[in-house]
């Protein structure tokens, strides 16, 4: 069942993308969302609903968030730990951790008898009430679900005869047709769901009206992962500037939102480094670092009202280009490319590395090449052929980070 709940790498095939949007078409998106109405007003789209917005692929992200939005209807239920039963069941040939809720509100509504199968983090949510996650995983992985169960039912017992132990939360709930997921629980107040639509949505009409206002500025979607709850986007300024010894580079918006737990919605400054012929690489440059790179972060504890301001004052993160190559020019690390290399290299064959099997990775940083700084551009056609490997999402964010911190800082964070 969780392979269904990936965060996948889209393709971005120029045939089938025409790479631009009618606004009112995007804005479609949002038709289900509580917030379109304050964001139309916010932003002022009304005047802009027959723009298009043209970006690289802007077409084939909405075609994807579309079939999402589609496929999975996303709603909230409140319900009390009195009346939740959390257990193992066989579904479909596969063993899933089910919660089973006796009586709950939707919309002010009560129901009752709603069985829900847990993905992501839910199942662990649950069972951090009451310090017994790690006990109840092992019984679970044992074989030993009824005991596991067994607690969880002493502690609805309690809950039953004490307020104390009795809480009310907010159970974050998916359905495709078929059968009813738990994805996240939250508290009751604050958790407010921004969501990938919304995400996309935002980014592109902010990127459309600087884009108007900076005659000249093109963008394209260069890489984007998402699922029904996770949305992570690169969007590169298709203008380069020479930044000495790096090449050319562009700057580009990380766009991501995590709807899960305690995830947030960003936008964030990264750097693409291009080389002849090559695709890329990104580099993350540090908050703290000479050119002050601080991302937009907005939790999901922040109420819609606060959002908005924060949305329509983006101008930090956009068209940051010169001071961006400034800082580049400015780093002593490369000028010995292999022991950056060997740090590379180092970092993803540790024991604990979550590269240490992937030979193909490590085979890449494995050819010496002169500790000279004329020799730094081997070094980044190596951080190309890694960028280029089909990885799992969250492995080549990772994977990421790691040559970025190595080649901008000489070192990875811990």
């Amino acid at each position: 069942m969780k392979k269904n709940f990936i965060q996948e790498n889209t393709i971005l095939d120029p045939e089938n993308s025409s790479g631009r949007i009618k606004v009112e078409k995007l804005l479609g998106l949002l038709d289900e969302h509580p917030y379109k109405k304050d964001l139309i007003k916010s932003l002022s789209i009304e005047p802009i609903m027959d723009d298009y917005i043209t970006i690289d692929y802007v077409d084939t992200i909405y075609s994807k968030i579309k079939k999402i939005l589609t496929k999975y209807k996303r709603f909230n239920i409140l319900a009390q730990t009195k009346h939740i039963d959390v257990y193992e069941k066989s579904i479909d040939g596969d063993d899933e951790i089910v919660f089973f809720f006796e009586e709950y509100a939707e919309d002010g509504v009560v129901g009752n008898k709603l069985d829900a199968i847990s993905i992501y983090g839910a199942k662990n949510s649950f069972l951090d009430e009451y310090v017994m996650t790690k006990y109840a995983n092992n019984l679970f992985k044992i074989g030993q679900p009824e005991l596991a169960r067994y607690n969880v039912q002493y502690f609805k017992s309690l809950a039953s005869a004490s307020d104390e132990y009795n809480k009310e939360r907010n159970y974050r709930l998916l359905s495709d047709g078929e059968n009813v997921f738990v994805r996240g629980i939250v508290s009751t107040q604050r958790y407010h769901e921004y969501g990938v639509d919304f995400a996309f949505v935002v980014a592109m009409i902010v990127l459309h009206e600087n884009m108007k206002q900076n005659k000249g500025v093109e963008y394209e979607i260069r890489s984007a992962a998402l699922n029904e709850s996770k949305l992570d986007m690169i969007i590169a300024e298709k203008y380069t500037h020479d930044a000495g010894s790096f090449g050319h580079v562009s700057t580009a918006i990380k766009v991501s939102t995590n709807d899960l737990g305690n995830g947030s919605l960003n936008f964030t400054n990264v750097l693409r480094v291009l080389q002849k012929n090559l695709n890329g690489v990104y580099l993350m440059p540090r908050r703290d670092t000479i050119f002050e790179n601080a991302p937009l972060i907005i939790p999901h504890s922040k109420k819609p009202e606060n959002v908005f301001p924060m949305l329509n004052d983006m101008g930090f993160i956009l068209n940051t280009s010169k001071d961006f190559v400034q800082e580049l020019k400015s780093i002593k690390t490369i000028k010995n490319p292999d022991e950056l290399r060997v740090k590379i290299l180092f970092k993803l064959n540790n024991s604990r590395s979550s590269f240490k099997d992937i030979k193909t990775l490590s085979d890449i940083f494995s050819r010496r090449i002169d500790n000279e700084i004329s020799n730094f551009t081997k070094l980044l056609e190596m951080c190309n052929k890694a960028e280029e490997l089909n990885l799992e999402y969250d492995l080549k964010e990772k994977l990421r980070y790691i040559i970025s911190d190595i080649i901008l800082y000489g070192k990875a964070r811990d």
